[in-house]
């Protein structure tokens, strides 16, 4: 491998021109291991996404080896892999990989299922992952083109060479002189996922959020396509229906009600009588239904106005609509976001207005709501703190306390997962629910939406009394 570098991309030019900038302009503080090294800009950047971190006492260890299940993390942190997916949430857990070695590496699992599905790694013959060998440099930059797009039948040639080459031609490997060594250290991974940075993030785009739930679809599905189900479950991962896999996009009709559903039953013609909703609603959820198969996926699903999650969903509040409960009645719509995943969620009938919170305070203040839930719908809401001017009849039996003091308080210092608002410490959960607020509207964010001096509110919404963040919430 030649040494003299053909041509650089912009996000190479980036990571080695250390004197354009100092890396204090990044929000995430310069491991002191890493100051003043060749690679410092480019582990600075990483750093501010999130993508790599120090150890737990700041240092770096540049030098230290890399693990294939460390490297699994910080590539697949690259490719932008939305947070709920790799890490599950609160309601949501990780989906597996199927290695029957990764024992001990449950915090890998959700990367490594990402990082297979998408093609960047493979197992072994004999069926294993082997998570904690070293990673070498062959495979350090063959996972890293891959995740930049390219991919075995695109360059041809041999592995690793075509690889190795095809690397070196992009000037992925500036920074790194030959002759490369057999297994990749900390910082030349660091460098070399820098150098190809921008390509990484052009090939995998943030996932577009889901719908919101509150449309008419453009014309009703057609009653010959679809088969029926007289008692179909949903999965706790809202992955399956009757066994059935579950398309990353299927599309789900709310249509009439769950007494009405039999095998004969005979669809509307008139696609007012369908509301396109969000399968996220129906976590552990059995009902009837209708759906259609595309191979061995679940495309299309029509189900029961009257079924849904039942329990409780911890959710901010985009705002309050009127909508149809799919039984004639004109109810109030909480337009939220629960679980990192935006779902328009319909009052009972019986919901009063004193029950439903009002007031501009309650949409752009970091507030969290519990919503009480029967069969997909909100039969109470409650606010979470007591904030002066705020509605608050107390959560029934829920468990959620304010880390925060009831305001947005502002970071001092973050390590990790780690965060300190002065003398407060608190760890916030990799599978966190983290939404972004700016002009009185929420999205969904990640945890390296968390940076120095932002203004944040933690919540805990679980019971495991360890005092860690399970919803963050920032202000923008």
């Amino acid at each position: 491998m030649k040494k003299s570098i053909l041509k650089l991309t912009a996000a190479a030019l980036a990571c080695l021109l250390a004197g354009a900038a100092s890396a204090a302009v990044y929000a995430a503080p310069v491991p002191p291991d890493v100051t003043g090294k060749s690679y410092e800009r480019a582990v600075s950047i990483l750093a501010a996404k999130d993508i790599v971190t120090g150890d737990v006492d700041g240092q770096f260890y540049p030098d230290a080896n890399l693990t294939r299940a460390q490297f699994c993390t910080i590539v697949v942190k690259a490719m932008q892999a939305p947070e709920a997916t790799v890490n599950g949430t609160p309601s949501q857990a990780v989906k597996k990989s199927g290695f029957p070695d990764l024992d001990g590496y449950g915090w890998a699992e959700g990367y490594i299922a990402y990082a297979v599905e998408k093609g960047v790694v493979t197992g072994y013959p004999d069926g294993s992952f082997k998570p904690g060998s070293n990673v070498s440099m062959s495979e350090l930059i063959t996972m890293t083109l891959r995740a930049a797009g390219f991919s075995d039948a695109s360059l041809g040639g041999v592995w690793p060479e075509n690889y190795v080459a095809k690397a070196g031609d992009l000037g992925a490997l500036a920074g790194i002189t030959a002759p490369l060594p057999e297994s990749a250290t900390k910082w030349m991974a660091a460098q070399l996922v820098c150098n190809v940075l921008d390509r990484i993030e052009a090939a995998n785009p943030p996932a577009k959020e889901p719908a919101d739930v509150t449309e008419t679809p453009e014309q009703p599905p057609e009653n010959g396509g679809f088969v029926y189900v007289n008692n179909g479950a949903f999965d706790g991962d809202i992955t399956t229906f009757a066994g059935k896999d579950l398309a990353s996009d299927v599309q789900v009709y709310a249509y009439g009600l769950k007494a009405d559903y039999k095998n004969d039953m005979k669809l509307s013609e008139d696609n007012a009588d369908f509301l396109s909703e969000t399968v996220y609603k129906y976590k552990s959820v059995e009902t009837p239904a209708w759906y259609e198969l595309q191979g061995n996926a679940v495309t299309k699903i029509i189900l029961p106005h009257d079924v849904g999650f039942s329990g409780r969903a911890y959710s901010v509040l985009n705002g309050i609509v009127q909508m149809s409960d799919g039984e004639d009645n004109m109810v109030a719509g909480f337009v939220t976001y629960s679980a990192g995943r935006k779902i328009t969620w319909a009052a009972t009938a019986g919901l009063g207005a004193e029950n439903i919170p009002s007031g501009k305070n309650l949409y752009d203040g970091g507030q969290l709501f519990e919503l009480q839930l029967r069969n997909g719908k909100v039969t109470n809401v409650a606010s979470v703190d007591s904030t002066d001017g705020a509605f608050n009849p107390p959560p029934r039996g829920g468990t959620v306390t304010e880390l925060t003091p009831g305001k947005f308080t502002e970071v001092t210092a973050k390590t990790g997962t780690v965060v300190s608002m002065g003398d407060d410490v608190y760890e916030i959960r990799s599978n966190a629910s983290v939404y972004v607020l700016e002009d009185g509207e929420y999205s969904v964010g990640t945890a390296s939406s968390v940076r120095l001096k932002s203004m944040i509110r933690l919540y805990d919404v679980s019971d495991d009394k360890n005092n860690a963040a399970d919803v963050v919430i920032i202000e923008n």
